[in-house]
């Protein structure tokens, strides 16, 4: 009986360490190759289903501006913002596009040292590549 009872309490807090984390990986992919690096992070794949986020932080002075570089094959990526838990989408790149692009951030973010980028695809995207570098 003491042995039932450790071991549930070991999945216990299991459970309770990994439901920490606001922001989850979730994905299926291949040849999947990405980087996130103080506020630089980018992500390039062959085929991409699910989300992917990055953690970017900036360090100095804020310009809160979000550098954003991106080209998909196929498919469609929602792209989100997000600070707390809370996400907001900041744009929809479909297959056959590509964006070279400065974001002005809204005022909300401007005190914000951290900020999350959520990669949410609508089914299954192709020969993608995504940058991004948060001033």
């Amino acid at each position: 009986m003491k042995k039932i009872g450790f071991v549930l309490a070991m999945i216990l807090t299991l459970v309770m360490l990994c439901g920490c984390e606001r922001y989850v990986n979730n994905y299926s992919a291949t040849i999947l190759i990405t980087s996130c690096q103080g506020d630089e992070a980018n992500i390039e794949f062959d085929t991409f289903k699910g989300t992917y986020h990055f953690k970017l932080r900036r360090d100095g002075d804020a310009d809160h501006t979000l550098d954003f570089e991106s080209s998909l094959a196929e498919g469609e990526m929602n792209i989100y913002i997000g600070v707390d838990g809370k996400k907001e989408l900041l744009r929809t790149v479909k297959g056959g596009e590509t964006y070279d692009e400065t974001i002005t951030l809204d005022g909300k973010y401007d005190n914000e040292k951290t900020i999350y980028i959520t990669l949410e695809s609508i089914g299954k995207c192709v020969d993608g590549d995504f940058e991004f570098e948060y001033n």
